[in-house]
């Protein structure tokens, strides 16, 4: 593969992931059957799966010249460039006007590389029907992980993960709900993928007696009890974070 690529999963199946995979997460709020837009396609190898397994229409934005070369065989139409750049929004624009608006944008870890995401958010609602919604997800900078970093006084940048070191904006579970409401829209659901607090993982790097691993062995309440400790902790232990959101009512 290219040396310019950094994203693509030759078999990419959303229904072979774990549970807690941010992936699975957000391909379960996608519906089939519909007209999408995705932005920030990488090769495409999200886009050939909605194509192929969910009967979907895909666009694909995508910035890297290498990922969009192959993304370009994977998409029923490709837009090559920054989607923060305003002649490749006029592009959107344009293929909206001769195709009509979308039903779905979905941004997968793609937020965190915009210069000014309220701006996008915006213009987004442009591009979607009445009822339309948007998939979106990014990482959280709040997890216990970056926090334990910081009291040591550590912020190390990385090739992957919650520091990528090519992350213009950061964000919290709660700061981006603040935005995406600040922006116009309306949460409909929402999922989280998480590594749980874990003294054993700090001390011996090995897993155990977790909490959400301890509650998962009480009878009959502690999957239910489980997913409550997830929900409630979910600043503290998710690492990533995808919202199905809709346009409100009132922008």
């Amino acid at each position: 593969m290219n040396a310019g690529i950094k994203y693509n999963i030759d078999d990419f199946d959303a229904g072979r992931l774990n549970r807690n995979n941010i992936d699975r997460i957000q391909f379960e709020m996608l519906p089939a059957r519909s007209t999408v837009l995705e932005i920030g396609c990488a090769t495409g190898y999200m886009s050939a799966y909605l194509q192929k397994k969910m009967d979907c229409v895909v666009t694909g934005v995508e910035l890297n010249p290498a990922q969009a070369e192959v993304a370009r065989d994977r998409c029923s139409h490709l837009i090559e460039g920054n989607i923060d750049d305003p002649a490749i929004q006029a592009l959107v624009d344009a293929h909206v006007a001769q195709k009509g608006k979308f039903d779905v944008v979905f941004m997968s870890q793609v937020i965190e590389h915009i210069a000014y995401p309220g701006d996008l958010l915006a213009r987004i609602r442009d591009w979607l029907i009445p009822g339309g919604i948007m998939v979106v997800s990014t990482c959280n900078v709040a997890h216990w992980g970056i926090r334990l970093n910081l009291l040591r006084g550590k912020w190390r940048y990385a090739e992957y993960g919650i520091m990528d070191k090519t992350h213009l904006r950061f964000f919290t579970v709660h700061s981006f709900r603040e935005l995406l409401t600040d922006s116009g829209y309306r949460i409909v659901d929402e999922g989280y993928s998480f590594e749980d607090f874990c003294p054993f993982k700090l001390l011996f790097d090995k897993r155990i007696l977790a909490p959400s691993d301890l509650l998962r062995l009480i009878p009959v309440v502690g999957m239910k009890l489980r997913e409550k400790y997830i929900y409630l902790f979910r600043n503290l232990i998710s690492t990533q974070f995808a919202y199905k959101v809709e346009i409100a009512e009132e922008v």
